[in-house]
């Protein structure tokens, strides 16, 4: 039987300790992440109450598409495209759940 693809790319062992050690930066980098994206949730309802106060629409779809083409114009990988894009759909949407929320008339 032929060596399957998957083991012939293994990498070479490496040490439990290395692992834990990638493990807490990524835990690290994830109360980073929650930090920032609650930051970026207050700032959209700074842009939505300034929005209200002006009597705009909270919901602007040209805008949303700009952030997806800046998100797409940033990305240098490894995560997909089409993976960052539905984060940051997800993002958007809980920030428009937000706002609306809060501006309810």
């Amino acid at each position: 039987m032929a060596p399957s693809l998957a083991s012939s790319r293994r990498s070479p062992p490496t040490h439990p300790s290395e692992i834990e050690r990638w493990r807490e930066e990524i835990d690290h980098l994830d109360g980073v992440l929650v930090r920032l994206l609650n930051l970026r949730a207050r700032l959209a309802l700074k842009v939505a109450g300034s929005k209200h106060a002006a009597g705009l629409p909270l919901h602007v779809p040209a805008r949303e598409r700009d952030v997806l083409r800046n998100v797409a114009d940033t990305n240098a990988g490894p995560l997909d495209g089409s993976a960052l894009a539905a984060v940051f759909r997800i993002i958007m949407r809980e920030s428009r759940r937000l706002e609306e929320n809060r501006f309810r008339t």
